[in-house]
């Protein structure tokens, strides 16, 4: 038994050994093939990039894992061999979840090859190559800090002579320039490969960026072509030489670029990342070269293989968003040379899709918008091309610009102080306000450019390899301050930093010629402001050699002629040589073929040329040359795609083109009716009222300019269109206003819905037109359905904010007054009126529409006499006295004594009430108190005529539009604040409140007398009488804008009031009681009240008041002027008040007067 059992016993323990043998033979076995299959696809999947042999060499790696025991010497090196084919899929189609399956891997196998493994090296610059990609997914500056210590580590392990030393120093060089561009830490930039070439962009310094090519030529001897490096190798220093050439303009260093990125394209097959890089590199290195040589050839195959490259890298591709960039730069560089502009359209979508493809937080989500957004391209080539702003200067739409100007502002909060990136951010938003400011005028985007111009160049100092450009930068910005502004200090700064700038790009560079151009520009706007000889010769010699460099082809050759031109013709009104002028005509000629219709210089150009053809005509007197230059002119001031700047700029000179010739006169009118077209358009850009005041204040001329309009129509006998030029150039503000107040009742029969809809466009409109440029920008206004993120960018840029809410508006309603005015009977609704509805303005009274055409030195002369009067003399009674008694006569004797022949002579009876209309500063006067009438007599104009006043016959004509019955009533409110220094005010309303046994009548005094309580009253009165302090709000100063009218009498009317009847100037405390009393006397006696609310009836009730005041005794001229002046002249309201002690207004609602004393 016991031997039975042995025998057992050794048979089981032979076939256990026996079987064990069988399966070790079985393992090796199965294990050689899997061995076999991987290796094969790993090759397949290097030749192809076909992602199925990637996912079977993947698959086969984890079955081999399986069988391979724990333990095993090959255990590490087959979780490499995963790691590195799950790396290679996430490269294919951007899974996270891969490239932190093979991180972990790495990891793994970094624990089993300890410190002496011949392979440790290999695996530490594998783990780092898989952290520094994942941080570029999720933006974890722990994984590039560790991918960088992996790469030092590996480094050591990696001595000269050494296979992996190459790799380990472009890995190395790559990993601290993204942790340099995301902390800017200096101290992340050594003196190895890619480091070198990141150093060199900071200081500049050619011999770090010639010691990184050198580095990046041993990293290629090291990894010669069949080396898994070469491809890697060869993009690193093409890279480098890219950065050389920006400094050198060296074409070798470009030429060689493009053949080493073509060398890598070759060595790797189509869909496999190496070539996808590549094809984007060489894409962008042939754009550099067209750039430089204006081959068009480089840009087209420039364009090729960035689209090839987009074209491999489908959706979800980690690499799409870099290469659509890429493609989006070359598009729009095409566009510049071609003008399609489909390419700028796909340029910009280019950069909206790889926009999409960075997420708020993404590490490159602040480069994308940056590239969306600027205009100029910087030394890098990940930037995009102008892209938004360059299509607004194309097509003119403003929604491109503001989009613009909000990217912008939201990557400037992405580079915080101290951030490497700050500077170049805030060079781009610059630029983009600049833009905004060229086409609304407004001066705070202007001082905001230069002061980020100036932040932007602290951040690069001296030694800085931007601090060049941010030199130009700011001197730009500060030429165009100059220009607006005339401050000689702006002027003086922009040369010597411009001066600066061409130290610092010498001969070679490529930036050389433009900076040349740049200081030929500001010489010659110098010698204009001094008429410095040596400054405009070194203009023309400067701009001579920038057209050189910037030969038939170069992007800025069209710049260069015009720059010339420009400096050629004020060298002609020096020399007078008619070959300056010649040369300078011709010039202008070639840059106007560069800049055809669309181009956004199209109008600069046509501007130039036609002052070059004038001085040519008055030099010579060929009708061809004037021809032209009218022609030109006309063309400038009618693009659409130009500035409005611009555009006024042409119509001035097409006015003085035409101005002397007879037979130009048609031309000459039309010339006047485009600009004030233009003058509208241009105030439709601002979205406030007080900018838009200080708009047409800064536009010196625009009251000249519409007087001299009307003048050239009267001349042609065109008398209707005259009023018509009048009407649309008087009260551009008021009318504005006017028309968001349009009555509306007729319409609500026919479409309630329609009206409901403009009526909230409206009212939209009058609250953001009645804004305060500080309030919005500090919160205190915020939109019904504005979120807290929302008013945080309103916060950042008010006025961008508030044009581009103004600018929808106004679309919407636009699209709403075009429904309208399709309903018969509404076909004209809302328009500017023609004279056939003007003249119904006239039905109540004649109405003398006074242009200062022929009058204005003589009636500027009277203004000054007046002011200085009344500033410096009201202390000395008689000379003031005297001085105005004169004025009253000169008024008389230049404007009123005329009218009034002519209204005798059309028998208008005597004391019949008559409107006056007045412009430019005719309208600072007192025109309804001029005389005497005759030498020796006490007859003034009031003892002939009542008179009123109206801005504009629109409003004239609002005011009698009433479906008010004139028997009616009305109910009167009287509201009195009181104050010690006016004692008189009490009495005053005292005074009102005797007549409410004549009309129903309530009262609000003291501190019962609130803002709210008076809201709640005014539903239910048609009449206020105000009693309180006095008003200011439309006081004037003689250099003010005369046709505009935005005051308190404004305010009143634009709030529903009909008309109102106030002060011009301060009236005595004492003098209200009694004004009071006898206006309301006549208007209220038993024989007028049943007609006070008639035509007419206030006018006739303060004309006896004011006989009573002039017949009591002690009353002197000035104060028998100003009551005069004040009650007469505003039956409806006055484009001037000076400052005033008191003030009595009149205020007509729905036909119903009410008095406003003292108004607030």
């Amino acid at each position: 038994m016991d031997h039975f059992t042995g025998i057992l016993k050794a048979t089981k323990d032979g076939i256990i050994r026996a079987g064990a043998a069988l399966l070790q033979f079985c393992y090796l076995s199965h294990a050689a093939l899997l061995r076999a299959l991987i290796v094969y696809h790993d090759f397949r999947f290097e030749q192809t990039g076909h992602l199925e042999h990637l996912e079977k060499y993947i698959q086969l790696n984890r079955k081999a894992l399986l069988l391979l025991p724990v333990g095993n010497p090959h255990h590490g090196h087959l979780l490499h061999n995963l790691s590195l084919g799950l790396w290679n899929r996430f490269q294919q189609t951007g899974h996270l979840g891969d490239l932190d399956e093979a991180v972990q891997l790495d990891r793994d196998v970094l624990l089993l090859w300890p410190v002496g493994h011949p392979d440790r090296g290999g695996i530490l610059i594998d783990l780092s190559q898989g952290l520094q990609d994942r941080f570029q997914q999720t933006g974890d500056l722990g994984d590039l800090n560790e991918s960088v210590q992996l790469d030092r580590d590996a480094l050591l392990l990696c001595p000269m002579g050494y296979p992996g030393r190459g790799r380990s120093l472009n890995n190395l060089g790559m990993n601290l320039l993204s942790r340099f561009q995301q902390t800017g830490h200096l101290g992340d930039l050594d003196d190895l490969s890619m480091g070198l070439s990141l150093y060199f962009q900071l200081t500049g310094h050619l011999g770090d960026l010639d010691e990184a090519i050198q580095l990046c030529q041993e990293a290629l001897l090291l990894g010669p072509v069949g080396h898994p490096n070469h491809s890697t190798s060869l993009s690193n220093l093409s890279t480098c030489l890219i950065l050389r050439f920006q400094q050198t303009g060296h074409l070798e260093d470009i030429d060689e670029s493009i053949q080493l990125n073509r060398d890598a394209v070759l060595l790797k097959p189509m869909a496999h990342l190496a070539h996808v890089l590549s094809l984007g590199n060489l894409g962008m290195g042939l754009n550099l070269r067209f750039q430089q040589t204006g081959n068009l050839r480089d840009l087209n195959e420039s364009i090729q293989f960035n689209r090839e490259s987009i074209r491999l890298q489908p959706m979800g591709h980690p690499n799409r968003s870099t290469s659509l960039s890429n493609l989006s730069i070359v598009l729009s560089d095409r566009f510049q040379q071609t003008g399609n502009l489909g390419d700028l359209d796909e340029s910009v979508q280019l950069n909206r899709e790889a926009l999409l493809l960075q997420p708020m937080g993404h590490p490159n989500r602040s480069t994308s918008l940056s590239n969306l957004s600027h205009l100029h391209r910087a030394l890098s080539l990940n930037n995009l091309s102008l892209g938004l702003n360059l299509r607004f200067q194309e097509t003119g739409h403003m929604g491109d610009l503001d989009e613009s100007v909000q990217l912008n502002r939201e990557v400037l909060l992405l580079y915080p102080l101290g951030h490497v990136g700050r500077g170049r951010s805030l060079n781009n938003l610059s630029t983009s306000l600049i833009l905004r400011f060229q086409h609304s005028g407004h001066l705070g985007d202007l001082d905001e450019s230069v002061q980020l111009n100036r932040e932007a160049l602290l951040l690069h100092p001296v030694g800085h390899l931007a601090h060049g450009t941010s030199l130009n930068n700011l001197s730009s910005t500060l030429n165009v301050r100059f220009q607006e502004t005339g401050q000689l200090g702006d002027l003086d700064e922009c040369l010597q930093l411009h001066r600066d700038a061409l130290l610092l790009h010498p001969v070679g560079n490529p930036n050389h010629g433009t900076l040349l151009g740049n200081l030929g520009v500001d010489l010659n706007i110098r010698f204009q402001q001094t008429g410095h000889l040596g400054d405009l010769e070194e203009s023309v010699q400067l701009n001579r050699e920038a057209l050189l460099l910037h030969p038939m082809g170069h992007q800025n050759h069209g710049d260069s002629l015009e720059n010339l031109g420009m400096c050629l013709q004020s060298y002609f009104q020096q020399t007078r040589r008619l070959g300056d002028l010649d040369e300078s005509i011709q010039l202008n000629r070639d840059a106007l073929l560069l800049r055809p219709m669309g181009h956004k210089d199209h109008g600069l150009s046509l501007n130039t040329l036609s002052l070059g053809l004038n001085l040519r005509f008055q030099q010579t007197g060929h009708l061809e040359d004037l021809t032209e230059c009218v022609s030109a002119s006309k063309q400038a001031a009618e693009d659409i795609y130009s500035p409005v700047s611009v555009c006024l700029r042409a119509v001035h000179h097409w006015v003085d083109f035409t101005q002397p010739h007879h037979d130009l006169a048609q031309s000459n009118l039309d010339a006047y009716i485009m600009g004030l077209s233009l003058i509208s358009r241009s105030l439709s850009m601002i979205p406030m009222i007080s900018l838009q005041y200080q708009h047409l204040l800064s536009a010196i001329g625009v009251p000249e300019f519409v007087s001299d309009g009307a003048s050239q129509a009267i001349q042609l006998s065109q008398l209707s269109l005259a009023v018509e030029i009048i009407e649309q150039g008087r009260g551009l503000l008021w009318s504005e206003l006017r028309g968001l107040r349009a009555p509306m009742d007729r319409l609500r029969a026919l479409d309630p819905s329609l009206v409901d809809e403009l009526m909230r466009l409206n009212h939209r409109l009058e609250i953001l037109s009645m804004q305060n440029l500080a309030d919005r920008g500090t919160g205190l206004y915020v939109q019904t359905d504005s979120s807290y993120q929302h008013q945080l960018e309103v916060n950042r840029d008010p006025f961008g904010h508030s044009l581009s809410e103004k600018r929808h508006l106004l679309h919407a309603q636009s699209e709403i007054i075009e429904k309208i005015q399709k309903i018969a009977g509404f076909e004209t609704f809302l328009g500017r009126k023609s004279f056939d509805e003007l003249k119904y303005a006239a039905k109540h009274g004649p109405i003398i529409v006074v242009n200062c055409k022929g009058l204005y030195e003589q009636v500027e002369t009277l203004v000054e006499q007046l002011t200085e009067a009344r500033t410096f003399l009201k202390a000395s009674p008689k000379r003031y006295n005297h001085v105005l008694r004169a004025t009253l006569k000169d008024l008389w004797d230049l404007v009123v004594s005329p009218v009034v022949t002519k209204l005798q002579e059309l028998r208008i009876p005597k004391m019949s009430r008559i409107y006056w209309c007045p412009t430019s500063i005719l309208s600072t006067l007192p025109l309804h108190a001029a005389g005497p009438i005759s030498p020796g007599t006490k007859e003034f104009l009031p003892d002939l005529y009542i008179s009123s006043y109206t801005p504009t016959l629109t409003a004239l004509i609002d005011a009698f539009n009433t479906t008010k019955s004139s028997s009616q009533l009305p109910h009167l409110l009287v509201a009195g604040q009181y104050d010690k220094s006016l004692p008189r005010t009490k009495e005053e309303t005292d005074q009102v409140l005797q007549y409410q046994k004549h009309i129903p009548t309530t009262s609000l005094e003291g501190p019962a007398a609130t803002k709210e309580a008076l809201e709640k009253a005014l539903v239910d009165h048609e009449w206020l009488h105000i009693a309180s302090h006095a008003c200011h709000t439309a006081e004037q100063s003689p250099d003010s804008v005369h046709n505009e009218v935005i005051h308190l009498a404004a305010a009143m009317q634009f709030c529903g009031f009909r008309g109102v009847v106030g002060t011009m100037w301060e009236m005595a405390d004492i003098d209200g009681p009694d004004m009071v009393k006898d206006f309301y006397s006549h208007l209220f006696s038993d024989e007028n009240l049943s007609r006070c609310n008639e035509v007419g009836a206030q006018a006739r009730a303060l004309s006896e008041a004011i006989k009573k005041m002039r017949g009591r005794k002690g009353v002197t001229l000035e104060r028998i002027t100003i009551y005069g002046n004040q009650l007469y002249m505003y039956g409806f309201w006055s484009p001037l008040w000076y400052p005033c002690e008191r003030s009595l207004v009149v205020v007509i609602v729905f036909g119903v007067h009410l008095l406003l004393r003292a108004a607030v």
